[in-house]
């Protein structure tokens, strides 16, 4: 369900903020329930009382082609005047989501106003059992914490399911009063639109990262360096023409686990899989050069059993024995069978299978994980005497 409404003139009374469903449509992201609960609010909006222009929020979804969605939102989020974030596990652990947050809040400090004040407005759409999200959560009920419903089930099924059309139209109205409130009595000068990535605080999340790392033909700027920058080679790899890089649906997959990604180039000897689980990708171009052949060889003999191996090369003749072909069966064949890799020649092939991928090899590194221990001597356990008695038994 959608607003059928043209855009009025003016900036948007709020930007929403959310987490697109896995398996979206690039042409129509967010799901049927982020569209009603949009559709809903806007409708609420127009219901308040009061002389007023009409406007509209924004949410990405609205954006029709032939326009460019990714400039009308970079756009929207610079002049919108309340920001409303979708909390949810996913959300709160994605960094392109917390970004949008992180940038809207930046945009606040500069205007003079708190970061956290009336021009965000955190809505809970699915609530999280982990603790480190608990402060953002509380954030999102204080507006309607009395609705019991809302507090312990989140917006989403308050949206979702008929029991709660009550509870649901009641918070709804309250964030509609909010936004009308705030952009009425206080409003936000727009500001210049974000030109690129803004710095985020480390994630709060659990202390195990899921490593992506890359053996492709160009060597990396500096060797062991930490990825996942715009500017290192493993965050580049773009073995499918045209396409973004591999790392980015990597890092989608592993954020929507709750996982903190960390990208790196191979290095021989580094330990890379040692203490968390991973995806090693490989260009099998490399193994044309003895020193990248050597490499691939470094990498078999490092792997644990939660280590996923993908080769990955485009191949513009599939089913025929194309150098492509070869070069896929040369890199393959320095892997061991019980570690085989998976072979990957298009882009709809690793899209589909990159998620199932992560999720496998979290698993295996959660029932097999190697329990460290601390670094010097052992501690001796305390006891209750330095010499216990015999054991005598017990009379009877």
């Amino acid at each position: 369900m959608t607003s059928e409404r043209p855009a009025l003139p003016g900036p948007p009374y709020f930007f929403l903020s959310y987490v697109p469903p896995p398996t979206h449509n690039d042409r129509t992201p967010g799901d049927h329930w982020v569209r009603r609960f949009y559709h809903d609010l806007n409708l609420a909006i127009d219901g308040r009382p009061g002389d007023r222009l009409r406007r509209q929020g924004f949410a990405d979804f609205m954006v029709r082609p032939p326009d460019d969605r990714t400039e009308r939102k970079r756009t929207a989020l610079a002049e919108a005047e309340v920001f409303v974030p979708l909390y949810s596990p996913d959300y709160l652990n994605r960094d392109d989501s917390r970004r949008e947050r992180e940038w809207f809040r930046q945009r606040l400090i500069r205007a003079g106003r708190p970061p956290d004040g009336d021009n965000i407005l955190p809505v809970l759409w699915i609530p999280s059992p982990a603790a480190v999200h608990a402060p953002d959560q509380a954030r999102a009920v204080a507006m309607a914490a009395d609705v019991d419903a809302y507090a312990a089930n989140g917006m989403s099924a308050l949206c979702r399911l008929q029991k709660f059309q009550h509870a649901y139209k009641e918070v709804l109205g309250r964030l509609a009063q909010h936004i009308v409130d705030t952009a009425e009595q206080t409003p936000l000068q727009p500001a210049e639109p974000p030109t690129g990535p803004t710095d985020l605080p480390s994630s709060p999340t659990s202390e195990v990262p899921f490593r992506a790392v890359v053996i492709a033909p160009e060597e990396p700027a500096e060797a062991g360096r930490l990825n996942g920058r715009s500017d290192t080679h493993a965050g580049r790899w773009r073995p499918f023409r045209d396409r973004p890089p591999v790392v980015d649906d990597v890092t989608d997959a592993v954020q929507r686990l709750r996982m903190p990604i960390d990208v790196r180039d191979f290095v021989p000897d580094a330990g890379l899989f040692r203490g968390c689980p991973g995806v090693l990708m490989i260009d099998p171009r490399v193994v044309e050069t003895p020193d990248g052949a050597e490499a691939v060889r470094a990498a078999a003999a490092s792997l644990h059993r939660w280590v996923g191996v993908v080769v990955i090369i485009e191949d513009s003749a599939p089913g025929r024995r194309s150098h492509a072909a070869v070069l896929l069966d040369r890199a393959i064949a320095i892997f061991p069978a019980a570690a085989r890799p998976l072979a990957i020649t298009t882009y709809d092939d690793w899209r589909a299978g990159i998620h199932g991928l992560v999720d496998r090899m979290r698993r295996r590194y959660l029932e097999a994980r190697p329990a460290y221990p601390p670094p010097g001597r052992p501690i001796s356990k305390p006891r209750l005497w330095e010499n216990p008695p015999p054991d005598e038994g017990v009379d009877t």
